[in-house]
């Protein structure tokens, strides 16, 4: 069997393993296969950080012992990295290579012993095949990265390369170059959706949601958006842009109705940020003159994953006198421990169940024990979603304070919700029918 190693720090030239690759597919049989396998181990850190990085390297050349009992004679395996390894294998057809790929990631998986003690150690597996996947060396092996990077991602044990991969990684990598543009050059707008107290039918706050229009004057929703900006770090910029946006805004309202909020949605990057109260502070001062109330949103994945920096950072928040609403409550998977750690001044319920509360005797039932659990720990709630007049009767019953959805109002552009107000406000004030023809109706903003 050939051993191929590469090391950066070895002297020898990046591209020896393309090379050796081309040199292996030259001499292939005439109509077989050649599969490239690209392997991770994805305890590599652990190993080192448990064990020491000795043990670790050690582990990683028993593996390579462990490689050439499992495969055929004289496979090439080459070394790309302490965790990183490439085979070469020549076949006939397709399965073939699935099955060597199978037989490494289940039924031979990878083994650390230490002390008479055995640990599972996962491998992930990227494959791309010559020629049909690609008939050169370097695009081969770019290809078997791309098919290891959607297997992690994926949380497979391997994966194989597709040929419309390429395309949709680009249009990735298009669609996050577009973006990074538009936050850098401020291209970002921010809408309002109003929301409402159900008892009193009075406008309490808005909620500022982020819109990113294209230079085609289409806008992309948030759920598109957000989670790359997440991702890849733009999340950062793009919140202290909002925050701008916020500022320029309640700055340009006139008075608006006492104790009127303003709820901003926060990634829980942000939280960690070495910025984030600083610019909080600011945010904070800037509502404080127009004697207006902020409010950070929070989603309960957040809250549940959140780390010991952010749960400190939201404790600066409740000393700086800012209320918190945990966003999107149901939608995960809802943990008490939180409710009890966060101090939360609001629950939002997932539209998931506002939606169908009006049929659905079920998402009723969890509706109401939600809400009187938030009561008992002295928690306002929000129903999110509410876009019927049903939707408004049901959750009346159930004494939730306040409502938000489409039946109520869309989101609109800051300098619109001055007017909004005052049209339902003297809509509110004139109707006095049932509770729910009381709602003025549906606003086409």
């Amino acid at each position: 069997m050939t051993e191929v190693q590469e090391d950066n720090g070895s002297g020898k030239k990046p591209n020896a393993r393309i090379r050796f690759i081309e040199q292996f597919l030259r001499q292939g049989q005439q109509g077989r296969l050649a599969g490239l396998l690209l392997g991770q181990l994805d305890a590599f850190n652990r190993i080192a950080t448990t064990f020491g990085h000795e043990r670790c390297d050690a582990f990683c050349a028993d593996y390579a012992e462990r490689l050439r009992e499992i495969l055929p004679p004289r496979t090439p395996i080459i070394r790309l990295s302490e965790r990183r390894f490439a085979l070469l294998v020549d076949c006939d057809s397709m399965s073939k290579v699935m099955d060597i790929a199978t037989t490494l990631t289940e039924d031979n998986p990878p083994q650390l012993e230490v002390g008479g003690d055995q640990f599972l150690v996962d491998v992930t597996l990227g494959i791309a095949v010559y020629p049909s996947h690609a008939d050169d060396a370097s695009t081969l092996f770019r290809r078997a990265e791309l098919a290891l990077k959607e297997a992690r991602e994926k949380e497979l044990a391997f994966d194989i390369y597709r040929p419309d991969a390429t395309q949709q990684q680009a249009a990735l990598w298009k669609f996050e170059t577009e973006l990074q543009s538009a936050v850098a050059n401020g291209n970002l707008e921010v809408y309002y959706q109003p929301k409402v107290e159900i008892a009193t039918r009075r406008v309490c706050g808005v909620e500022a949601l982020v819109r990113w229009r294209t230079e085609s004057g289409n806008f992309v929703p948030a759920s598109d958006f957000i989670p790359l900006a997440e991702a890849n770090g733009v999340i950062v910029p793009l919140t202290w842009l909002v925050f701008d946006r916020i500022v320029a805004q309640i700055a340009a309202w006139p008075t608006l109705p006492e104790a009127f909020s303003v709820a901003v949605n926060v990634s829980p990057q942000i939280l960690a940020h070495s910025e984030f109260t600083t610019r909080v502070k600011a945010l904070k001062t800037a509502f404080d003159e127009r004697k207006l109330k902020l409010m950070i949103e929070l989603t309960e994945d957040s809250l549940v994953q959140g780390d010991a920096s952010s749960l400190a950072s939201i404790e600066r928040l409740r000393k700086l006198g800012i209320d918190l609403a945990i966003d999107d409550f149901g939608k995960g998977y809802s943990s008490l421990t939180y409710l009890k750690q966060i101090p939360a001044a609001e629950i939002k319920i997932d539209k998931r169940f506002i939606g169908t509360i009006a049929i659905d005797e079920t998402d009723k039932q969890i509706v109401k024990t939600v809400i009187a659990l938030a009561h008992a720990l002295g928690m306002r709630v929000v129903a999110e979603g509410v876009d019927s007049a049903e939707s408004v009767a049901a959750i009346t019953e159930l004494a939730c304070e306040m409502a938000q959805g489409f039946f109520i109002g869309r989101p609109m552009r800051g300098d619109l919700i001055p007017e909004w107000i005052e049209h339902y406000s003297s809509t509110a004030t004139m109707r006095r029918l049932s509770v729910a023809r009381e709602w003025p109706e549906k606003a086409s903003i």
